[in-house]
């Protein structure tokens, strides 16, 4: 199921993601010879900005980036009203307040948005990606552009950029994790979705949705004995003082979306518009070097306070994706075997 079979791209996909790229590079911003952009007059507007990580995270830092750089090429006229830390809501509860224009922007993990958009599923298949390279290559080129422009036109909302918290882990406050056996019965946070339901339910746990903001008293008070995370998740919320072990599985890459209510971006002027997608598109490649940064320094942080770091062999990681196999299976009609050919194929 996992060899690389004949790429075959959907006609739609492949031309709707080629429309949208001409669409946003034929129109750039304008520079002037010292490199600034030329100087122009912004409407005076704030926006309502949310995500879910606490201001320390690569993300939020990514986030404030953005609001920071808007707010300078605007000449201060255009103000990113910043809400860390699930203050205004889950990550479910900003899509909902994004398409009825409560928040303007917000960082929401693709499997959130799933709950939505249902083929954006297709990033959390386990062990679909084979490193980082293939996942941007998935999200920044044709299958991935074409899901977002197909998303805009279904919910309202669109992409301007994909942020990253990395690959998952698996994290255990008592039992270390090197088979799939090792997690039959464990009592596991997970994100509220039923993809991540089922991926952990063929491991034989006990899979419990539970929002991020809620995991960590979760792990604290005994409700769940483990949960999923990117390195960076689990030390900017704090898990690894809750947790003694934590093993890279790497079973999912976790995209973390940047979204914008649709027609509302639409209504703004054209300078408006193209600061945005610009600025965007700047941090995010700004935020995926810094998450990749501190990983390696996270894990060894981690690993002197006393918690056990497992790295998977091949034989044991394709025993793991062996067991999430069936995954594939339920998944494949919802899916589509074009669109999971297509992201396979991806080079």
């Amino acid at each position: 199921m996992y060899e690389p079979i004949k790429p075959h791209i959907l006609t739609r996909v492949g031309h709707t993601a080629r429309a949208l790229a001409t669409a946003v590079f034929a129109s750039a911003l304008v520079f002037s010879t010292s490199g600034d952009a030329v100087a122009q007059d912004y409407p005076e507007m704030t926006l309502k900005f949310g995500h879910p990580y606490n201001e320390a995270h690569p993300l939020a830092l990514g986030a404030q980036k953005f609001a920071d750089t808007v707010n300078e090429r605007s000449g201060g006229n255009i103000t990113i009203q910043l809400f860390p830390n699930g203050t205004i809501g889950s990550s479910r509860d900003l899509v909902e307040q994004m398409r009825i224009k409560v928040v303007d922007i917000a960082l929401v993990p693709t499997t959130n948005v799933a709950s939505f958009y249902p083929k954006l599923d297709i990033f959390y298949l386990p062990f679909i990606f084979r490193d980082r390279e293939h996942a941007y290559a998935v999200s920044d080129g044709e299958v991935g552009q074409g899901l977002f422009e197909d998303m805009r036109g279904q919910i309202g909302i669109r992409t301007l950029g994909m942020y990253e918290s990395g690959f998952r882990t698996i994290t255990t406050r008592d039992k270390k994790i090197e088979t799939p056996d090792d997690m039959k019965g464990v009592k596991f946070r997970v994100v509220n979705n039923p993809l991540n339901v089922a991926t952990f339910a063929a491991l034989g746990a006990n899979p419990t949705p539970m929002a991020l903001s809620e995991v960590f008293t979760g792990l604290q008070q005994g409700t769940v004995d483990g949960q999923d995370n990117p390195v960076g998740n689990v030390k900017a919320f704090g898990f690894d003082k809750v947790q003694n072990n934590i093993t890279l599985s790497n079973h999912q890459w976790a995209g973390i979306m940047f979204l914008v209510n649709d027609k509302k971006f639409s209504d703004f002027p054209p300078e408006v518009q193209e600061l945005l997608v610009t600025v965007a598109k700047e941090t995010q490649d700004w935020e995926r070097e810094e998450i990749n940064r501190v990983e390696a320094q996270y894990l060894t942080e981690m690993e002197a306070d006393g918690m056990t770091v497992t790295r998977l062999s091949p034989e044991q990681a394709k025993a793991f994706q062996d067991k999430m196999a069936t995954v594939w299976e339920e998944y494949s009609d919802k899916l589509g075997p074009d669109l999971i050919e297509a992201v396979v194929n991806t080079q």
